[in-house]
């Protein structure tokens, strides 16, 4: 039995529960800022918008919609769903139509440019699956690789987005392209397998760190062999 870890504690859950308060309230800022930015907005945020733009709905309301509508999609799938993600959309799109109201638009590239970036670093990795990572996980349930499955749960937004309107840049283009190779890469470094159907499973390439059961191979034993005795030579 290995001795347990004194260098990383469990956490309570009184902090846990602050740490993902302050999560939240990291994203309804971040998001804003990004928004703000007008140099292209992260695909599910193009959803938003566009919706936003056809629907005259508040940002914040577009925000709770789709993430409805993706996390029932991604949950149909296999995905896993937990409690954190529906609350943690209540609270995020109200909030993030507060802090829009409260930073101006801005017209100087110089100015942008900075608020974009501080919006991507507040947002944090750690929160959890969002509304298109909970598509992907659906995706990848069925079969679907991780880079593709990403690629198709945050394509799929920015399609429907654009076509409403959305607030589609440079920034949004590289996100797509470039999301899904550092989500296997991180995946591979935390030797983290997405739940799969295990009709789903496959060896080798699919294979995700190695953590990765490898279904298809049935354990097979091995029968001991009996030496039969030599005869004896005839006189």
């Amino acid at each position: 039995m290995s001795a347990p870890d004194h260098r990383n504690p469990p956490l309570s859950t009184r902090s846990r529960l602050a740490r993902l308060t302050a999560s939240w309230a990291a994203v309804g800022i971040g998001i804003p800022l990004i928004l703000r930015a007008e140099l292209g907005a992260s695909p599910f945020d193009v959803v938003n918008t566009g919706l936003s733009e056809v629907s005259g709905w508040s940002f914040g309301m577009c925000f709770v919609v789709n993430s409805v509508v993706f996390f029932a999609a991604g949950r149909a799938m296999g995905a896993r769903l937990g409690w954190a993600c529906v609350a943690g959309t209540l609270v995020i799109g109200p909030l993030v139509n507060l802090v829009l109201e409260l930073i101006p638009e801005q017209h100087q590239l110089m100015t942008r440019i900075p608020m974009f970036v501080t919006g991507l670093l507040v947002i944090p990795t750690e929160l959890g699956p969002g509304p298109t990572e909970v598509l992907m996980l659906g995706l990848v349930a069925r079969g679907t690789d991780v880079v593709p499955a990403r690629w198709i749960s945050d394509g799929l937004p920015v399609l429907i987005g654009a076509l409403m309107g959305g607030a589609f840049g440079v920034g949004t283009a590289v996100w797509v392209l470039c999301m899904g190779p550092l989500v296997k890469y991180g995946l591979r470094r935390l030797h983290y397998v997405p739940p799969r159907h295990v009709a789903a499973m496959v060896a080798g390439d699919r294979a995700i760190g190695p953590q990765t059961l490898d279904t298809t191979t049935q354990p097979t034993t091995t029968q001991p062999t009996t030496t039969q005795p030599e005869a004896a030579p005839e006189r």
